[in-house]
């Protein structure tokens, strides 16, 4: 953001008391909250609007335990197929530790799952499962690229809350009334919940992706169509 070096980040904080302080990382190597930089920056003209810097937040879910992991890329490229068939690439700048534990991550048989994925300009997604790194590669100056694919079919959108997760379905068995509080969806699935009055615990939500495209959703589209014919 201000194009100096680590020894005038350093100078800064001994001799400006007001300089955030770091909110994670080591002595050595403090991290500090982004937000808060800014608005120090701007305080003191050393910068003249906060630039966003577009980065993407990967939340993973793998490893034996399926614990959950959080990643960053820098200057994400985002490409997603235009159909089910075809393959979602993903690519950014990674920092070396975070590249070496994605790769282990997602190494050997596909079945780690992307919890959340948010890049600038698109709306969260989710992905269930194959996700790989495909390359990752050194540029002149030092930094670390990363790229990541996963089929198009198992894209989604990331359900509600801090961690993301998969979009629950329910096909209703009726046509839903003046009276449900259920989330709804244009594809015909709802997401039941249990004080609604009309569906409640009864439509079991099924494990469905919701991709904006609608991937997966012309089968929900397809199912309500035959309940409501009947």
């Amino acid at each position: 953001m201000t194009r100096v070096g680590r020894a005038a980040v350093v100078n800064w904080r001994r001799r400006h008391t007001d300089f955030p302080a770091p909110a994670g990382g080591t002595d050595v190597h403090p991290q500090f909250d982004r937000a808060a930089v800014v608005a120090r920056l701007l305080a003191h003209d050393k910068i003249g609007v906060p630039v966003a810097m577009p980065a993407a937040s990967l939340v993973v879910h793998g490893g034996a335990e399926r614990r959950t992991f959080r990643f960053r890329l820098d200057d994400p490229h985002l490409v997603l197929a235009d159909d089910a068939g075809g393959v979602d690439e993903l690519s950014g700048w990674s920092t070396d530790a975070d590249a070496d534990e994605l790769a282990a991550l997602t190494a050997g048989t596909f079945g780690e799952s992307l919890g959340c994925l948010t890049t600038p300009g698109t709306a969260p997604l989710a992905v269930l499962g194959e996700v790989r790194v495909i390359e990752r590669f050194r540029s002149g100056s030092g930094g670390l690229g990363l790229t990541l694919v996963w089929p198009a079919r198992v894209r989604g959108t990331a359900g509600p809350g801090a961690a993301g997760g998969v979009v629950r379905h329910g096909v209703p068995y009726v046509g839903p009334g003046e009276g449900c509080v259920c989330a709804r969806y244009d594809c015909g699935g709802v997401v039941p919940v249990s004080r609604c009055a009309e569906h409640g615990d009864a439509v079991g939500p099924v494990l469905e992706w919701h991709p904006g495209g609608g991937i997966r959703c012309t089968t929900l589209s397809r199912a309500r169509g035959l309940t409501t014919a009947r």
